[in-house]
């Protein structure tokens, strides 16, 4: 269903960096990760289970409830050299993209040092201020220049709240701008794909494109929502950009829920994903399109009608194309858990094959 909260909670920023350094050459700038392994320090819990690797995965940095009389943190030492960087946080415990309650922070901030010893001590930075945060996974870039340490402080849980639990951190460097930023926007089957549950559904795309081009890391933000039609992703879509304003690819995987019993129908399906990618293109970020799943369930039986929609409005824009998970699935629907949503071995490839699709951006450093 749309998003139907209260206005988009705002953060605090600083100067917003361009979202690409150099467009001349058609490639991705890269966006390295520098987090990964390095000494993590926590007023609470597990502090190295934030930069292991391990999303959707246990250990997590459990932090309890937190207050602002009483607040937790988590710090890494990221080490100097980037000019500036980009982070990101994910509380992968929620499925949808709008769900906060397992593990996500209502209020936190971000800030940086260049003189802590232990993440307690030394002088910090405030980089950004959240307050009523109504999402399960966000990034935040901020000039980094001289600055060695990262830390995220949470000062507020949401109503409801398990507390707060949060699997991974990724700080990346963002010195030549956010070039290398993916958002995966769609409905359950985005959801599942993009997780990167570890190790069951891993490589995801980001480890796809970083074994074969070392030099890079992609950051990835899952926007996925269950259930969701291309209506409700128009209407929600100013929401995704005022909380993105730092990702510049949006990989868009919608119409298994449109198609399902040809619930919309191929037109408005063709007009709302047109408005998407007109929204998109507008606000001067690249969209992609997935072909929508086979599904062997007899309520999909018009996937096909919808797919030309994706095809044509690829052409229409001259958008890179996207992967054909149509033609994979009706090969491996095996590797469908429940005939439409993608099990462990699916997910898997999906991440593959979107990686695949976008090869062409990409070159050796």
């Amino acid at each position: 269903m749309p998003y139907a909260g209260d206005k988009p909670p705002a953060a605090a920023p600083k100067t917003q960096p361009s979202l690409r350094a150099d467009d001349s050459a058609g490639f991705i700038v890269p966006n390295p990760l520098i987090s990964r392994g390095k000494p993590a320090f926590a007023s609470t819990g597990l502090a190295s289970a934030v930069n292991d690797g391990g999303y959707k995965s246990t250990p997590a940095w459990d932090a309890g409830l937190p207050s602002p009389a009483l607040p937790a943190w988590v710090a890494i030492q990221v080490g100097v050299g980037p000019r500036r960087v980009l982070l990101s946080w994910t509380a992968s415990a929620n499925y949808n993209y709008t769900d906060v309650a397992y593990g996500a922070p209502a209020g936190y901030r971000i800030e940086s040092s260049a003189d802590s010893k232990n993440g307690l001590d030394g002088s910090w930075r405030v980089e950004a201020l959240v307050r009523g945060n109504a999402v399960r996974t966000r990034a935040h870039s901020f000039e980094f220049d001289g600055r060695s340490w990262v830390r995220l402080t949470v000062t507020d849980a949401p109503t409801p709240s398990q507390g707060i639990s949060i699997d991974e951190i990724d700080v990346h460097d963002a010195s030549d701008g956010c070039d290398d930023t993916w958002l995966f926007l769609g409905d359950g089957v985005t959801a599942f794909a993009f997780d990167r549950d570890t190790p069951s559904s891993q490589p995801s795309f980001a480890e796809h494109i970083h074994a074969r081009y070392p030099g890079y890391f992609p950051l990835m933000i899952n926007a996925g929502i269950g259930g969701e039609v291309t209506s409700a992703a128009t209407q929600r879509l100013p929401f995704v950009l005022a909380q993105n304003p730092d990702v510049r690819h949006f990989a868009i995987g919608y119409g298994s829920n449109d198609a399902w019993n040809d619930q919309l129908g191929a037109l408005e399906f063709r007009a709302n994903l047109q408005a998407l990618v007109e929204a998109l293109l507008a606000a001067g970020r690249v969209p992609v399109l997935a072909r929508i799943p086979f599904s062997p369930d007899d309520n999909h039986y018009r996937v096909q009608a919808y797919n030309q929609v994706v095809d044509q409005l690829t052409e229409q824009h001259g958008l890179l194309r996207g992967p054909d998970l149509y033609a994979w699935f009706r090969e491996h629907p095996e590797q469908l858990s429940d005939e439409v949503h993608p099990a462990p071995e699916g997910r898997v490839a999906i991440n593959r094959l979107w990686a695949e699709a976008m090869d062409s951006l990409y070159v050796p450093q």
